[in-house]
């Protein structure tokens, strides 16, 4: 299994309108990140919000988020931040695995 490490994401070169845009409007993103399976979980919801600085950022480590996230079941969304807020992008969901022990070692029969 993939070690998940950092979201990546493509800036956006246009507004909704399709005009491009312009130096300044987007000043940093805010990922929402939600538990699938935990009660009251609804799309576009995100208890966990971690905002990410810089206006072309293209990346985030998932070790940046400010919160550890246990092993479960996610679903994630980005936004743009900046003198206008964009909604969030559509879901990407991901699983955090419970850590396995290794087996043990040097074994043997006498």
């Amino acid at each position: 299994m993939t070690t998940l490490t950092q979201f990546t994401w493509t800036d956006p070169t246009t507004n909704t309108d399709g005009s491009p845009i312009t130096a300044g409007e987007i000043t940093g993103y805010s990922i929402g990140i939600r538990n699938t399976a935990a009660a009251g979980s609804v799309i576009g919801t995100y208890p966990i919000v971690a905002n990410v600085s810089g206006a072309a950022a293209g990346s985030e480590l998932l070790t940046a988020l400010g919160t550890v996230l246990a092993p479960g079941s996610y679903a994630a969304a980005i936004q743009t931040v900046g003198p206008e807020v964009s909604p969030f992008s559509p879901e990407i969901t991901f699983t955090i695995a419970a850590p396995v022990p290794n087996p043990p070692s040097n074994f043997s029969v006498a």
